[in-house]
C-alpha cells in the first residue's frame, strides 16, 4: 500500500475534492510539481492547467484548474486536522502531510460540459480574430485609449480561448486516461 496524504481541493463555491491521495501532479508558478507524502512544507502559486490526483487504488482524478494557491503542511497532526483518515504517519515519525489547493475556478473532468466548452472556444476564437483585426491608427485623436482598449480586448479573448482549450484538454484526458 502506498503512503497517502490528506488532500483538499477548494473553490469559492465548494470543496471540490477531499480525501487521501498518493500523488498530486500540477504546474506551479515555479514549474511542474509532484507532491507525495512527506513533501517539504511549501506555499506557492498554481498555474492554470491540468491537475492530476493519483489514488491508492491506481486510478486518477483529473481537474481543470484556472490558477490558485497550494499549501503543503507537514506539521505534526496536519492530516488529522483535515478530517481525512490517514493509514499511518508520514515518513518522519510524528509528522503527516496535508495538502490544500485553493482555486478560484476549477472543475472535475467528468463535470466539464464538452459541448459548452467547444462553443466557448469557438466564440473566443471569433473574438480573438475580431480583436486582432481591429488594427491601430496613430493618426486618430485618442488613439492611445483605442490602442489600450484593443490590447485589453485581445488579452481577454486570449484568456477565454486558453480556458476553453484547458477544459477540453482535461475532459479529453479523463476519457483517454
Amino acid at each position: 500500500m502506498a503512503d497517502t496524504f490528506a488532500l483538499e481541493v477548494v473553490t469559492p463555491e465548494r470543496a471540490l475534492w477531499t480525501g487521501p491521495a498518493v500523488a498530486l501532479v500540477l504546474r506551479t508558478g515555479e514549474g511542474n510539481l509532484t507532491v507525495l507524502d512527506g513533501h517539504t512544507a511549501l506555499i506557492g502559486s498554481v498555474a492554470p492547467g491540468e491537475v492530476r490526483i493519483d489514488l491508492d487504488d491506481g486510478s486518477s482524478v483529473h481537474l481543470a484548474v484556472h490558477g490558485g494557491f497550494l499549501q503543503v503542511d507537514t506539521s505534526a497532526g496536519a492530516a488529522e486536522s483535515a478530517g481525512v483518515d490517514e493509514t499511518g504517519p508520514g515518513p518522519v515519525p510524528g509528522l503527516s502531510t496535508r495538502v490544500t489547493l485553493l482555486a478560484g475556478i476549477a472543475e472535475l473532468a467528468p463535470e466539464i460540459e464538452v459541448d459548452r466548452a467547444e462553443a466557448a472556444r469557438a466564440a473566443a476564437e471569433q473574438r480573438l480574430a475580431r480583436a486582432a483585426g481591429s488594427g491601430r491608427s496613430a493618426a486618430v485623436e485618442g488613439a492611445e485609449a483605442a490602442d489600450l482598449e484593443a490590447d485589453v480586448e485581445l488579452a481577454e479573448a486570449e484568456a477565454e480561448l486558453a480556458r476553453a482549450e484547458l477544459r477540453l484538454a482535461v475532459a479529453g484526458a479523463a476519457v483517454s486516461g
